[in-house]
C-alpha cells in the first residue's frame, strides 16, 4: 500500500492518487524518456498485487538526464546534476514528498533500450507511459533476487505471481 492508497489498473490506466502524479507529468511535459518498472509494473500485470512505491527507469543519455533534472527541479526537487541521471547504476530516492525512486539501469543488466524494446503501452494517472513488459519484469527480478538476500523472497513471490497470472 502507498501511504493508505491503493493503485490498481483499470482498463489501460494505472491509477493511484498522491503526489507522484506531478513526477508523472513533469516527465511527460519536458519529454523525460522512462519507463515504469518495479511494484507499479506488477499492479498492471497482476492487479491483485499492491505497489509500495513509484520506480520509474529513466534513459541514461546527457539528453534524457538534462530533462530528467529539469523536471524534477520544477517540483523543487535540487540537488541534481544536469548528467546525474546519464550513467548505468543510479538510484535515487524521492522520499520526502514522493514515494518514488528514480533509476537507471543497472552496470551489469540489460541495457534501457533492451527494456524497452517490449514495453507495453499504458497510462498512469491518465498520462501515456510505457511499461515494461511482463517477461522483462521477471527478468528483473531474477537480476535484482541475485544481488540482494534481504529482498530475494518479495521478488521471488512476485515472479512466481507474475508467471501464474494469467494475462
Amino acid at each position: 500500500m502507498l501511504y493508505g492508497k491503493k493503485m490498481n489498473r483499470f482498463g489501460d490506466n494505472l491509477i493511484c492518487t498522491n503526489a507522484n502524479e506531478e513526477i508523472v507529468k513533469a516527465f511527460a511535459r519536458f519529454g523525460a524518456d522512462f519507463l515504469v518498472v518495479g511494484g507499479l509494473a506488477m499492479a498492471w500485470h497482476c492487479p491483485s498485487r499492491q505497489a509500495n512505491d513509484m520506480d520509474l527507469l529513466v534513459k541514461p543519455t546527457a539528453e534524457n538526464s538534462e530533462n530528467v533534472t529539469a523536471a524534477l527541479s520544477t517540483l523543487g526537487l535540487t540537488g541534481f546534476e544536469a548528467v546525474s541521471f546519464a550513467k548505468p547504476g543510479v538510484q535515487a530516492q524521492l522520499k520526502q514528498r514522493h514515494h518514488a525512486d528514480i533509476l537507471t539501469p543497472a552496470k551489469d543488466g540489460p541495457s534501457y533500450d533492451a527494456i524497452a524494446a517490449d514495453a507495453l503501452n499504458g497510462k498512469l494517472f491518465q498520462i501515456p507511459v510505457r511499461i515494461v513488459s511482463r517477461d522483462r519484469l521477471i527478468q528483473l527480478k531474477r537480476d535484482a533476487m541475485a544481488k540482494s538476500e534481504q529482498e530475494a523472497e518479495k521478488h521471488a513471490r512476485d515472479i512466481e505471481l507474475l508467471q501464474n497470472h494469467a494475462v
